[in-house]
């Protein structure tokens, strides 16, 4: 028998997939066409973005723009099919060597078992963007 996974067991394990195996197949195992990842319009790799594959593409190119990226998790809480991570991001900018730190908040929605919605809310999209000049 398959067990079901909670909303936040799919957040851990997309967490471990991308952050510390370098895995985005596998942060995206829970995605599907429906899925729609948010990130800030005001950053270069901004948009809203429908579809695994589209998504795929969006986090390829979020990479692209870092030698280095972290997110340590300080909390998850989870509730009525909402997952909310809050912790700290840190990332070295692959042009000009700057590294940003700042708090960031990532919402996820799910659908059952998959990712309805993904959205980073960067705390200072301007240090991001100061950062990547």
């Amino acid at each position: 028998m398959t067990k079901t996974l909670t909303p936040r067991q799919i957040v851990d394990q997309a967490y471990e997939a991308l952050l510390k195996n370098g895995d985005v197949d596998g942060f995206l195992a829970h995605f599907d066409e429906n899925s729609v990842l948010v990130e800030a319009p005001s950053l270069p790799y901004g948009g809203t973005f429908k579809g695994r594959d589209t998504i795929k593409a969006a986090i390829g190119g979020v990479f692209q723009y870092y030698s280095a990226l972290t997110l340590t998790t300080e909390a998850i809480t989870e509730g009525d099919g909402w997952v909310i991570a809050y912790g700290t991001f840190s990332a070295t900018t692959a042009r000009t060597g700057k590294t940003v730190t700042m708090p960031l908040a990532e919402v996820w929605k799910f659908n059952g078992d998959k990712v309805a919605l993904l959205h980073p809310v960067y705390s200072d999209t301007k240090a991001v963007i100061d950062a990547l000049a």
